[in-house]
């Protein structure tokens, strides 16, 4: 385990140096108070056959609505499938360098349901992901459990409204924004969970679909589930020491998020959780330049060539 440079305040405040004498402190867990081991979380009767439901309606308007728009210009859908897949790889980096900081600062009790899922799939049941399915995919849509979190206001909120407006445009504009969205954030919530489900049991466990789609990724070299192993170096003695950020590959991705943890590091201060919320301050910026913003007017500019 590496050890970091604190802030003064922060030490000062924990009775450890002198006003003037920032000391090296160390990533550890052991720092949480009151942290127990909590089960996770699990969807059970009338609350699961909701869920089910919206995931399924989810992957319906996901590719009805990429369907039409290839039907009605496939010049447009391909032309911004690389923009759509750019910007939600960029949330995904913004949010997994939060969960991991999540990892080194919250107590169990106190993670979202995604967040929790990951902890255990990182540290106590790697294979997690795939027995907890539908609780770990939703997540990436709304935590199942608290319902209205960041997540939810991404995209049941911000990416109707966004939608709608693109709509007003013409229509396919707004068909293909929240479908090609949605698609992006399906590919993103089950490929993990396709890294870590046995060779094996693959076939079985997936639909032919989505079981040639990742196999022909892995062959394409933008999935790689040897390449994904490279992240799970890391274990509770050394939180810090995360690497290969990204599940699917994007230019650039790796260094950029590795010069953010490297930052997010110096704001370690033992029990308490500004790690977290630097990198959530950050992440939530991020995220709302790229898919509120630079997203839509691509879209927009994207329309008026090949429209």
């Amino acid at each position: 385990m590496r050890s970091y440079r604190g802030s003064q305040a922060g030490l000062n405040s924990l009775g450890v140096k002198g006003a003037h004498s920032p000391i090296e402190v160390e990533c550890s867990r052991d720092h949480i108070v009151d942290d127990k081991v909590v089960a996770p979380y699990s969807l059970l009767g009338t609350r699961r056959a909701v869920c089910l439901i919206l995931y399924i309606l989810i992957v319906c308007s996901a590719f009805v609505g990429t369907l039409y728009c290839f039907y009605a210009n496939p010049v447009f859908f391909v032309a911004i499938l690389p923009v759509c897949y750019i910007v939600n790889n960029i949330a995904f980096l913004t949010v997994h360098s939060k969960l991991h900081a999540s990892f080194i600062e919250l107590p169990e009790k106190d993670m979202g349901v995604i967040c929790h899922n990951s902890f255990i799939h990182h540290y106590r049941n790697i294979r997690i992901y795939h027995q907890k399915w539908l609780e770990t995919r939703l997540a990436y849509f709304m935590d199942p459990r608290i319902v209205f979190d960041g997540a939810f206001i991404g995209f049941f909120v911000l990416l109707p409204l966004i939608s709608l407006f693109l709509f007003l445009i013409d229509p396919i504009l707004g068909i293909a924004f929240v479908s090609t969205q949605c698609l992006a954030q399906l590919l993103q919530a089950t490929i993990h969970e396709w890294y870590h489900n046995p060779v094996s049991n693959r076939k079985n466990f997936y639909n032919p679909l989505v079981y040639w789609t990742f196999t022909v990724l892995e062959k394409l070299g933008v999935a790689s589930t040897k390449r994904h192993l490279g992240h799970h170096r890391h274990n509770l003695h050394n939180l810090d020491e995360v690497d290969v950020w990204l599940d699917l590959w994007m230019p650039f991705g790796e260094r950029v998020t590795s010069r953010l943890w490297k930052v997010a590091l110096t704001k370690y201060i033992p029990g308490q959780s500004q790690m977290t919320r630097y990198v959530t301050l950050v992440g939530t910026i991020v995220q709302f330049i790229a898919f509120s913003v630079i997203n839509p007017l691509m879209f927009v500019m994207l329309y008026k060539l090949f429209g």
